[in-house]
């Protein structure tokens, strides 16, 4: 029993957040875990509790749990509120029933411990039609998948991130989490933005060391330092064989069973040998447009946005963009995030 639990524990561990933060905690009573936010750990250094950012984190780690429980026979049941509370901050509860017979499974064995995020170049080469046929038919509840796949489309979404990602390097909250989340060297810590699993150009490491001070990014944008930034950040998309776009309304469960669906089709693309990259500057900045904290005269270019993003993506009603993935047969292996210790996210 006591190996079950570490094995789900370790799953939901495995699942992707923004910049590496892992803001989950997992707490088990009896035979219930229950996911919530660690606020002590990782609050105000990365996105906040009820932000789609940790929604879609919040549904990855589920989906992990499902697979696992469903790979290990381990029959259970979710408990998934209708909104989140901001007194417990908890997403749901999976309560655990004592299985008939249980599949021995290991983290070598079960596709979703080999998932990972690759962001260095990937070969030209089209995906083949089969592989994103599958892909598009693919939802979770209101959750469903846009693939982009023709270049002259595809360099219309890299030109939406790159003017969401001009928004980004100007606005200073968002600059400051991604600073307090970059890691230098081989001895950093376990959690945070490894800056070796990034594609940098020469003296990359040392232009991210410059800007990492938002006074120093805030002189340098007036020579322009943001355009050149966000020329970088988005040019592998304008570049890429296809784009997953992930759709899903803004509500809480809605984003949760956008997050099961980004890390399902992960999942599975990786098992492929399939490279992906999550971009969340372009849906991040639709947010907060519709929140109303982009920074001051910068509020048309986020209409815009909006307007084009639902224009290209034909959007319903209801709908928003809530994450965009690069996907592709990879050119190089990358180094792979590290994970905090699982005493530091599970309680028992």
């Amino acid at each position: 029993m006591i190996a079950t639990l570490q094995f789900l524990a370790q799953a939901a561990h495995q699942a992707p957040s923004a910049d590496n933060s892992q803001p989950w905690q997992l707490d088990w009573h009896n035979q219930t875990l229950s996911v919530a936010y660690d606020s002590v750990r990782v609050s105000h250094k990365t996105f906040p509790a009820d932000s789609p950012a940790t929604l879609l984190t919040m549904g990855a780690v589920l989906e992990n749990i499902n697979q696992a429980a469903n790979a290990a026979g381990w029959p259970h049941t979710l408990q998934v509120p209708s909104t989140l509370n901001p007194d417990q901050l908890v997403y749901f509860q999976a309560q655990f029933e004592q299985p008939n017979e249980r599949t021995e499974v290991s983290t070598d064995t079960l596709p979703l411990f080999k998932r990972h995020t690759n962001r260095f170049p990937y070969q030209s080469q089209p995906l083949p039609e089969e592989l994103l046929n599958v892909l598009k038919n693919l939802s979770v509840a209101s959750a469903r998948v846009v693939i982009i796949d023709q270049p002259s489309v595809i360099k219309q979404v890299g030109r939406l991130v790159r003017l969401a990602s001009e928004i980004r390097f100007r606005t200073r909250e968002v600059h400051e989490w991604l600073a307090k989340s970059l890691r230098f060297g081989s001895s950093s810590s376990d959690d945070g933005l490894d800056v070796r699993t990034m594609d940098l150009p020469p003296f990359g490491t040392a232009f991210l060391r410059l800007i990492s001070d938002w006074r120093r990014m805030k002189i340098l944008n007036w020579f322009g330092a943001y355009k050149i930034c966000s020329f970088i950040d988005s040019s592998p998309v304008r570049y890429a064989p296809a784009l997953v776009a992930i759709i899903a309304p803004s509500g809480f469960q809605d984003i949760l069973s956008a997050g099961q669906l980004m890390e399902r089709i992960w999942i599975a693309l990786n098992a492929e040998g399939v490279a992906v990259q999550p971009y969340y500057v372009l849906a991040d900045q639709l947010d907060r447009r519709q929140a109303g904290i982009i920074p001051p005269g910068l509020g048309k270019q986020a209409d815009m946005l909006f307007d084009e993003t639902r224009q290209l993506l034909q959007l319903g009603e209801r709908e928003a963009l809530q994450m965009l993935l690069r996907i592709g047969y990879p050119k190089k292996t990358p180094v792979l995030s590290r994970r905090l210790p699982l005493e530091v996210v599970c309680s028992k």
